[in-house]
């Protein structure tokens, strides 16, 4: 009885020494309670540095992000992003560069948004700039907010907010809304 309180002991002990080396070696703010099983439970934080992130649908790649780091929220279901450089993926084969300074991704959903100086380029032909943009991939809408400047052909539009597709064609403009052709 004796030698299992022992052995019982060094097991939690190591359990434990491994839970704040973890912390340790993974860094991060917040940290998530994990069960190890058994009655022992501990907090590991999930954060990760210098990584990429990705979503695919049926084998064909949606989005993919490099970034500085990235921190799972299992309590609101989402990973917060920070430092972002990547491309979202269009049906038609065309893809949209962006980065921004930080943003989240839905855990269970293709959406995300990007904030702090949000750009975002389309290899076809388009610009589109904003303090944050929301992707909804269902129904494949663009909600951009703040500071608003879209680039398209001959075209530049500014608002405060902006409702857009990923072609950048169909726009909405709201709030200080102005549109210019060329050099007008």
């Amino acid at each position: 009885m004796k030698n299992s309180k022992v052995i019982l002991a060094i097991v939690v002990g190591l359990v434990i020494a491994g839970s704040v080396i973890a912390w340790l070696m993974l860094g991060g703010e917040k940290p998530t309670n994990v069960n190890l099983g058994k009655g022992v439970s501990a907090q590991l934080n999930a954060s990760l540095k210098d990584s990429v992130i990705k979503r695919e649908k049926d084998g064909k790649p949606l989005w993919e992000f490099t970034v500085g780091n990235v921190i799972n929220d299992r309590q609101r279901n989402v990973a917060i992003l920070e430092g972002i450089k990547g491309k979202l993926y269009r049906k038609d084969g065309s893809y949209i560069d962006v980065s921004a300074e930080k943003g989240e991704a839905a855990l269970n959903k293709n959406d995300f948004s990007l904030e702090g100086k949000v750009v975002a380029i389309l290899n076809s032909g388009g610009e589109f700039y904003a303090d944050k943009i929301s992707w909804k991939q269902q129904g494949d809408k663009i909600i951009a907010v703040g500071h608003v400047k879209l680039i398209k052909d001959a075209y530049t539009a500014t608002a405060d907010e902006a409702y857009s597709t990923s072609t950048f064609q169909q726009v909405k403009l709201k709030g200080n809304a102005k549109v210019t052709k060329g050099g007008e």
